[in-house]
């Protein structure tokens, strides 16, 4: 009997070092856990950086980091708040861009901060070009979605599935030759003269956490090409 008590005391101190054990195993777990998880965001913030940077070289016209503080996503308003504002000489109209494509434009400053309409939004009218066969029209967005439309695509322009759309220079908003969209449908009009296509934007408005604001070349450089 004295020789079973004493096995059951040991195993019930086996059990409660082991489980004593497991939980210090457990913690150390967590600690590499988040140790692994704060590296790969570091990764991911140089990546970012990286294709800023790249971005930056690119392009003729001035760009201004801005970090994404908010989002607006409501039926009458798809937008995003930015931290840079009138002390920073941001101006209404603007061009909005990411390292991912256009984003949209400045429609609202105050000194601190500028409110974006993206692309999708329905009152959004960026003028676009696909890429292959050089078709030009307004993209906007729909109401209530996150896709958008192309406007003033005459039926017998050639358009298909998978065409990329990419900016113009038009009023010097954008760079030319940017990501738009990818054409994701082409409903055909026998009684118009209009095609009805379907875009997916080249941007995800609710993962985005820095754009560029595109400040427009100076009045010299607008004529020299």
């Amino acid at each position: 009997m004295g020789q079973g008590i004493k096995k059951t005391i040991d195993h019930y101190f086996f059990l409660v070092n082991t489980k004593k054990r497991n939980e210090e195993l457990e913690g150390e777990i967590n600690i590499l856990r988040s140790k692994v998880l704060s590296q790969d965001e570091i990764l991911y913030e140089n990546k970012r950086f990286q294709d800023e940077l790249k971005l930056k070289a690119k392009e003729k016209e001035t760009l201004l980091a801005a970090r994404v503080v908010a989002h607006d996503v409501s039926p009458e308003f798809l937008g995003l708040r930015i931290d840079r504002g009138t002390k920073d000489g941001v101006q209404i109209g603007m061009g909005v861009i990411h390292t991912s494509g256009v984003v949209g434009r400045v429609q609202k400053v105050t000194p601190y901060y500028s409110d974006v309409l993206t692309l999708a939004d329905p009152s959004s009218n960026i003028d676009v070009i696909i890429q292959r066969s050089r078709a030009r029209g307004i993209l906007s967005g729909q109401s209530k979605q996150l896709s958008c439309k192309l406007k003033y695509i005459d039926r017998l322009d050639d358009v298909v599935l998978n065409d990329i759309l990419v900016s113009t220079d038009f009023g010097h908003i954008f760079p030319k030759g940017l990501f738009v969209g990818t054409v994701t449908a082409v409903i055909p009009n026998s009684n118009g003269i209009l095609q009805t296509i379907a875009v997916k934007s080249a941007i995800d408005i609710y993962r985005i956490e820095e754009v560029f604001l595109v400040f427009p070349p100076k009045q010299s450089e607008k004529t020299s090409y």
